[in-house]
């Protein structure tokens, strides 16, 4: 369970802070996590050693770790998802009145598309 949590925490971590690693660097981050190809997988197809593999994830997980501890994208991405979350949950245990429909129908629509 600890390497699903850690493979989705770097997926969000690459999308965010990946084009400022190397094009080396992504291609090997992008294999291990999109593709979930084992380090020798990616050895293999990129035709480096395991080593260069192993190397290339610990220096792209320290640098994106780096990137989110100094701009919090990502951190700030989930809290904003989930606080969209919370206020679609409120939203729908209100009843509307007749002309406030409209307007809690745009409220819902926008929360929506922010979760998306």
């Amino acid at each position: 369970m600890a390497d699903m949590n850690e493979r989705v925490t770097l997926n969000y971590l690459l999308d965010f802070y990946g084009p400022l690693l190397t094009e080396h660097r992504q291609e090997v981050l992008r294999l291990y996590c999109e593709e979930d190809l084992s380090q020798q997988e990616i050895a293999d197809q990129l035709n480096i050693t395991r080593q260069g593999v192993f190397d290339a994830l610990a220096r792209a997980k320290k640098q994106l770790a780096e990137y989110e501890e100094k701009l919090g994208l990502v951190r700030r991405h989930l809290s904003l998802t989930q606080a969209a979350e919370k206020c679609l949950e409120a939203l729908d245990r209100v009843t509307p009145s007749a002309q406030d429909a409209p307007a809690l129908s745009e409220a819902r629509q926008a929360l929506s598309e922010i979760i998306r």
